[in-house]
C-alpha cells in the first residue's frame, strides 16, 4: 500500500472561489468609482465657483471700462 488514496479536488474550490472573487473585485471597483465621481465633482463645483467670481470681476471691469470711454 504505498500513496495516499484521498486525492483533493480543487476544480470545486476554484468553481466557488473564482465568481466570488469576481464579484469583491466588481464590488470594490464600483465603490471606487463612487468615491472618485464624488471627489470629482466637488472639486468641479470649487472651481466653477472661482471661475464665476473671476468673470464677474471681469464683467465689472469690462462695463467701468466702457462707462470710462463714452
Amino acid at each position: 500500500m504505498g500513496g495516499n488514496p484521498i486525492q483533493f479536488d480543487y476544480t470545486f474550490l476554484f468553481a466557488a472561489l473564482l465568481p466570488l472573487l469576481f464579484y469583491l473585485m466588481l464590488f470594490i471597483f464600483a465603490i471606487y468609482l463612487m468615491i472618485s465621481t464624488i471627489k470629482y465633482f466637488k472639486r468641479k463645483s470649487l472651481v466653477d465657483k472661482e471661475l464665476l467670481q473671476k468673470l464677474d470681476e471681469l464683467i465689472k471691469l469690462q462695463t467701468q471700462h466702457s462707462e470710462h470711454k463714452s
